[in-house]
C-alpha cells in the first residue's frame, strides 16, 4: 500500500491545480485517458493483456466502471473543495462500509472483536459528522457516498483480480470512464448539480501553462497508480482488512494539507481521525487474524 499512499498525494495535489481550470468530469476524463494511454503502452509489450481484454465479461466490468465514476466524481469533488484533514477523516469510514457489504451481501462475518475496532471507526466518523453539520450543511454526505460507492467498487474489484490482472481490469475500466466522463464534459458541468463548499481550498502552484501541463501528467499517472495499487492489495487481503490498511494512506494526506495547502490540523478532527485510525488497524489486525485461522483450519 505504500505505492498508493504516495499516488493520492500526487492525486490530491493534481486536482486542486486542475480545478482552477476545468469541470470535475474533464479532470476525471484526464485520469482516464492517462490510464487507457499506459494500457496501450503495456498492451503494445505484452499482446497477452490485448487477448485478456478481449475475453473479459463485460456486465461486471460494466457494472463496477460505472458505479466507480460515480463515486471518483465524489472524492474529486471532495478533495478540491474540502480541507484535506477533513477528507482524509471521513475517508478512514471505509471499512464500515466494507464490513457492512460483508455482512449483508456476502455474508462474510468480520472476528468477533474486530467489531470493537468498527465501533470506533463508528464514534469517530459520527465526531465529524456532528462537528461539521452546521458549516457544510448537507455537502458532508458527499463524501462518506464517496467512501461508500468506492468500497462497494473495491469488493468488485477483488473478484474481478481473482479472475484476469490487473492491467486488464484497469485498461477496461478507464476506456469504459473515458466514455462516461467525456460524455459529462460535452453536457457540461451543472449536469451534475453539485453545490459548492462553504470552505475555501487553495491550489499548491500559480496557474500556468507549464503548471497546467504538469498537473495533468500528475493526475494521469498518480490515478492509475491509486487503481493499480488498490488491485494487488485485494489479491492478499480480506475486505475488511483491504480497506483498512487503505485508509493508512490518508494521514499523509492530512499532513499534505497542512504543509503544503496551509490548512491547520485542527483539534476538532484529528482527535476523531486518531480514534478511528485506531479502530481502523485493530479492525485490520483481528479481521487478518481470522483469515489466517481459517486457512490453517483448511
Amino acid at each position: 500500500m505504500a505505492g498508493n499512499v504516495f499516488a493520492y498525494f500526487l492525486l490530491a495535489v493534481a486536482i486542486r491545480q486542475l480545478k482552477l481550470d476545468l469541470s470535475y468530469p474533464e479532470i476525471l476524463a484526464i485520469r482516464s485517458a492517462g490510464g487507457v494511454a499506459i494500457g496501450l503502452v503495456l498492451g503494445w509489450r505484452d499482446r497477452k493483456l490485448f487477448r485478456e481484454v478481449w475475453r473479459s465479461r463485460l456486465p461486471l466490468h460494466l457494472a463496477r466502471s460505472a458505479l466507480h465514476a460515480i463515486g471518483a466524481i465524489a472524492v474529486v469533488w471532495s478533495v478540491a473543495n474540502l480541507p484535506l484533514g477533513l477528507v482524509a477523516s471521513i475517508e478512514f469510514s471505509g471499512p464500515l462500509f466494507a464490513a457492512a457489504i460483508g455482512v449483508f451481501a456476502l455474508r462474510l462475518r468480520p472476528a468477533g472483536f474486530a467489531w470493537i475496532g468498527l465501533g470506533l471507526i463508528f464514534a469517530g466518523a459520527a465526531a465529524i459528522v456532528f462537528q461539521y453539520k452546521d458549516v457544510l450543511g448537507l455537502t458532508i454526505i458527499i463524501p462518506f457516498a464517496g467512501v461508500g460507492i468506492l468500497t462497494c467498487t473495491n469488493i468488485m474489484l477483488a473478484t474481478l483480480s481473482q479472475r484476469q490482472s490487473t492491467h486488464s481490469i484497469l485498461f477496461i475500466m478507464n476506456a469504459i470512464q473515458l466514455i462516461i466522463f467525456s460524455t459529462l464534459s460535452m453536457m457540461g458541468d451543472k449536469t451534475l448539480q453539485l453545490p459548492p463548499s462553504s470552505i475555501s481550498t487553495m491550489a499548491l502552484f500559480t496557474p500556468g501553462t507549464v503548471t497546467f501541463t504538469f498537473a495533468i501528467v500528475l493526475m494521469a499517472v498518480s490515478g492509475y497508480m491509486t487503481q493499480a495499487s488498490l488491485s494487488q492489495a485485494t489479491r492478499h487481503g480480506t475486505v475488511v482488512q483491504v480497506s483498512a490498511l487503505d485508509t493508512l494512506r490518508i494521514p499523509a494526506l492530512a499532513v499534505a494539507g497542512a504543509l503544503l495547502f496551509g490548512e491547520p490540523l485542527k483539534q476538532d478532527f484529528v482527535i476523531p481521525s486518531t480514534i478511528i485510525m485506531c479502530g481502523a488497524i485493530l479492525a485490520a489486525y483481528l479481521d487478518r487474524t481470522k483469515r489466517v485461522q481459517e486457512k490453517g483450519a483448511r
